[in-house]
């Protein structure tokens, strides 16, 4: 990149983040300005040091899902998420039991904050409260956050690609990607057959009692991340932390575009925080996620116990690339196998001694469940059109 370009974006975010602060007082001033909301996002880390993530936001009431009955208002619901108005410099209070701290968001409205959690913090999800101190606090809720500290039961942890991971986005093709972004409402779309109990398996570890941490790493914008909660809920696939992208305007340039590198940020965070832990990787053929993670594999040695690639339809030189990755992997240390189906990943985990033997029937059982889910999903889909 030519050293004028960062210079350029880092002066088109501040003056992005002066107009934000210029448009909102007018609007302030002749009341048309909406309130404020913050936004809280899972954080994660260990006893010592956990992060804090948030956003500040104009509210723009989105309709709950269960209110929403039609395209139209999925439409609408979609357009809210991505029509943000960001509050740069916005002071937020953090309380974790009797203790304090303060954090400042950045030009795009977020907040993230590395904290030492109170003495005797127990391992699993605890909640902190965040607390809006300015601008313009009153009326803003006090509201909850989520944040998980990895224990010493843990055997492992988890990262997992989103996107033809978890979820059937077909984001290879364009299309598909602009209506599964813009125009679908969790309900309706399904995961990949077997994902729930695969997942479950994976957090229980080879005892059942590890509560193994499982971390979500995607390309999918900020403004997805209460779209891909409930997801995640309604199809009981264990909660983690959402490390998602910032889409639009940023120090780095404009997303999205330029590839999936943030992936590799996201993912040397989680590594670097939780530096006992060795991890599983888990992606699919379809974008650069094998690449990545081979990339992973080389920086952190003796980190990654195997990465896992999901096939996807994808072009015909795809299979001979994964082979060749696959053999740069083994050379570093750790190995990537290529699964079709939940079904064949589970197995090999079992046979590594990640999961347990009898998860492998409960997850090949939810794969047919969710197989036969499709199905009828797809005949509905026919019939209506």
């Amino acid at each position: 990149m030519s050293p004028l370009k960062p210079a350029f974006f880092e002066l088109a975010v501040r003056a992005d983040a002066r107009w934000d602060r210029f448009s909102r007082g007018v609007r302030r001033r002749m009341g048309l300005a909406r309130p404020l909301r913050i936004l809280p996002y899972r954080g994660y880390g260990t006893a010592e040091r956990v992060l804090i993530q948030a956003r500040v936001l104009e509210d723009r009431f989105v309709k709950p899902s269960h209110l929403r009955r039609s395209l139209v208002g999925s439409a609408i619901a979609s357009y809210k998420r991505y029509a943000t108005v960001e509050i740069p410099g916005a002071r937020v209070a953090v309380h974790w039991g009797d203790k304090r701290w303060e954090g400042t968001t950045d030009d795009e409205g977020f907040l993230e904050l590395w904290v030492a959690p109170p003495p005797g913090v127990r391992p699993g999800w605890n909640v902190v409260e965040l607390e809006l101190l300015e601008p313009e606090p009153q009326g803003v809720p006090i509201v909850s956050a989520q944040v998980l500290v990895a224990g010493p039961q843990a055997e492992l942890g988890i990262i997992s690609d989103i996107d033809d991971t978890v979820i059937v986005t077909g984001v290879t093709n364009p299309l598909k990607r602009a209506w599964a972004l813009f125009l679908t409402e969790h309900r309706t779309r399904l995961p990949f057959e077997g994902v729930d109990a695969f997942y479950s398996a994976l957090r229980e570890g080879h005892g059942g009692l590890a509560d193994n941490p499982i971390f979500y790493v995607s390309s999918s914008p900020w403004n997805l991340y209460e779209h891909l909660d409930e997801f995640l809920a309604l199809h009981r696939i264990p909660n983690g932390p959402l490390l998602l992208r910032d889409w639009g305007l940023s120090r780095h340039g404009f997303a999205p575009g330029g590839g999936h590198g943030h992936k590799l940020e996201k993912i040397r965070g989680v590594l670097g925080t939780l530096e006992t832990l060795p991890f599983i990787l888990i992606g699919d053929s379809g974008q650069e996620d094998a690449e990545h993670y081979r990339t992973i594999v080389r920086e952190y040695p003796g980190r990654v116990r195997c990465v896992y690639i999901r096939n996807v339809p994808s072009r015909a030189q795809r299979a001979v690339e994964l082979e060749r990755l696959a053999q740069e992997v083994r050379e570093a240390g750790s190995q990537l196998v290529v699964v079709d189906d939940t079904v064949s990943a589970a197995r090999h985990a079992a046979q590594a001694g990640w999961i347990r033997w009898q998860e492998v029937p409960r997850v090949q059982e939810h794969q047919q469940e969710d197989a036969d889910a499709r199905t009828v999903l797809d005949a509905l889909g026919r019939k209506g059109s």
